[in-house]
């Protein structure tokens, strides 16, 4: 095997790039552009993933009563569900209790003071934890039975489902616009890089038969081509990471202080700071992929050496 020497063929592949600049930034600005479509779907994808789960987890069933349920009524059914191996917690909330409740949470005072100790419509409630949120079905299934319902006025799962199926509704589609554009990106990044290196190919014809014919070997007049197409891919990878950090820093981060207050941007940032690893080695393996991978192609295609 023949010692091929790096620092030449390396700097053969900038030399290539730079005599193509006007080319080469075409095919790094696409392909950056790629990177960045798919790190945000990747970003946006996790983010809605991990607050789909956090509500998840925070989900319960809360069963409000009708007035004429009795204190034993009540109890009884307290008891049977805490005796269920799906359910972790069961808790009575009496009618003191979410008039409180109702007080605290509540910010205007005018609808605050439709609702005081004498006049208190609030139902009486069980706030039921599920040992698992995937279980959540099978307890309001068996809330909603004929046996309870002279007693339960309404079941809240619907509500906190309709949440739910809304969030994975909004992941689902996310998803599906995500693939379809980060393939059109792809697909064009491919395009401009293929047709790229051809070019360089074509414009180094003489050059290449005048290495040949001096008894250059196959993989000195490759190998540059192939740095050329990975520089594409490394120099979008920092490009795309730099668009990214300025879009969340400076004007996503703004945006959702003003409309969502500042803890939601904190999280957001962290969320982010905390995934930045995963974010740059996508972005890289990507590129780089896409890059080598067209020069590749181009060199077995239109280089016959």
């Amino acid at each position: 095997m023949n010692w091929i020497p790096i620092k030449r063929i390396t700097k053969l592949g900038l030399t290539n790039f730079w005599r193509n600049r006007w080319l080469s930034l075409a095919s790094t600005l696409v392909m950056t552009l790629t990177l960045l479509i798919i790190s945000t779907f990747v970003v946006m994808t996790l983010v809605i993933n991990k607050t789909t789960d956090r509500i998840k987890s925070k989900m319960d069933i809360t069963v409000y009563f009708k007035d004429t349920a009795t204190t034993e009524e009540i109890a009884n059914l307290q008891q049977q569900l805490a005796s269920r191996a799906d359910v972790s917690e069961v808790k009575y909330i009496s009618k003191e209790e979410a008039l409180g409740i109702w007080q605290e949470q509540q910010k205007n005072q005018r609808i605050k003071e439709l609702v005081s100790s004498t006049e208190n419509p609030l139902p009486r409630s069980l706030a039921i934890k599920s040992t698992n949120p995937s279980e959540l079905n099978n307890i309001n299934d068996y809330l909603s039975t004929d046996d309870f319902s002279l007693i339960i006025h309404k079941i809240s799962y619907e509500e906190n489902k309709a949440i739910i199926d809304k969030l994975l509704a909004i992941t689902s589609f996310v998803k599906k616009i995500g693939w379809l554009f980060s393939s059109l990106f792809i697909i064009v990044s491919v395009l401009v890089i293929l047709n790229t290196i051809r070019l360089a190919i074509f414009t180094r014809k003489d050059e290449i038969e005048i290495m040949r014919l001096v008894g250059a070997s196959d993989k000195f007049i490759k190998v540059p081509f192939v740095v050329e197409g990975s520089l594409y891919g490394v120099i979008a990878s920092v490009l795309a990471l730099v668009l990214m950090v300025i879009g969340i820093y400076v004007v996503i981060a703004p945006l959702v202080t003003q409309y969502l207050g500042a803890g939601v941007t904190e999280n957001l940032k962290s969320f982010f700071t905390s995934h930045i690893f995963y974010i740059i080695l996508i972005q890289f393996l990507v590129g780089i992929v896409i890059g080598i991978g067209c020069s590749m192609f181009s060199i077995r295609k239109y280089l016959k050496v």
